[in-house]
């Protein structure tokens, strides 16, 4: 992890730790806080991290996850309490979008049948319909991770920026010289230059898109196939983890159904954000 501690301005101090986690390169800025607990506490954010990415990285062989892609197929399979907690969640959250957000849409289990999983609470199992299944996290973790250090690990100061590679990032207070925290898009034709800027304080913002290299990765769950969609959607929250799984959802789905779905989640903002090739860009609300 790198870490600068600065005191260049005697009455703001500030911290900022960096380090890459979950295939990307996580930022953590601490504002008037003292150097050994700011070190600390992002020492504790990046095992956080680490932990998270260990056991539910589905292309780790040895995580958590893995294992339960390769067994759950073939039998029920017990998860421990965190992770069947978060397939509860999966669960809620795949009803709350109408089935827009989906774990289990990867193109290996996209058929005419694809297939289902289901959870017994009572022995606290999961199985899949189909033997070539799997499930991915990948639309939902960053945020988890998010809403976990903010529910037992919380800044140990009034103002905290948290970004895990810029898709899900949380603003804690405002910035020192202003009334929030000005959180910048970059354009996707020149990352030089900024697509829109929002305003957060104590919100959090999840953004989903083309990945850094300009290809899709977000599987559509009606068709199996990933989105080449030019445009980017943006989610301001409460909940990291909410904006997480809202950003994918309203991404992929139908841009008739956006409305109806975001209306299902009180006090979130989307903004649909599309690049021109001028460098300028259409930003409206949803």
């Amino acid at each position: 992890m790198e870490f600068v501690y600065s005191t260049q301005n005697q009455d703001c101090p500030l911290s900022y730790a960096r380090f890459a986690g979950m295939h990307t390169d996580c930022e953590l800025l601490l504002v008037r806080c003292g150097e050994q607990e700011a070190r600390r506490w992002c020492e504790g954010v990046e095992e956080m991290v680490r932990q998270a990415d260990g056991r539910y990285n589905r292309f780790r062989p040895e995580s958590l996850l893995s294992r339960i892609n390769r067994e759950a197929p073939l039998k029920e399979t017990p998860c421990d309490d965190e992770l069947f907690l978060i397939l509860q969640l999966c669960q809620a959250f795949r009803k709350a979008t109408r089935g827009w957000f989906d774990i289990s849409a990867n193109p290996s289990s996209r058929s005419a049948e694809a297939g289902t999983w289901e959870l017994d609470s009572r022995k606290r199992t999961v199985r899949f319909s189909r033997e070539d299944m799997r499930l991915d996290l990948g639309g939902f973790l960053k945020g988890f991770v998010l809403e976990q250090v903010l529910k037992t690990l919380p800044p140990p100061c009034g103002q905290a920026l948290l970004s895990l590679g810029g898709s899900s990032s949380y603003a804690r207070g405002h910035h020192p010289l202003s009334d929030s925290w000005p959180v910048s898009l970059p354009h996707t034709y020149y990352p030089a230059r900024q697509a829109c800027t929002f305003q957060l304080r104590d919100q959090a913002l999840s953004v989903s898109g083309k990945d850094r290299h300009g290809k899709g990765h977000i599987i559509n769950p009606r068709s199996g196939n990933c989105e080449e969609k030019e445009e980017i959607v943006a989610v301001t929250g409460p909940s990291p983890l909410v904006c997480e799984v809202l950003s994918t959802a309203l991404w992929v789905c139908d841009e008739t159904e956006r409305s109806p779905l975001l209306d299902n989640f009180e006090g979130y903002q989307a903004t649909l954000i599309t690049p021109l090739p001028d460098g300028s860009s259409i930003n409206r609300t949803l």
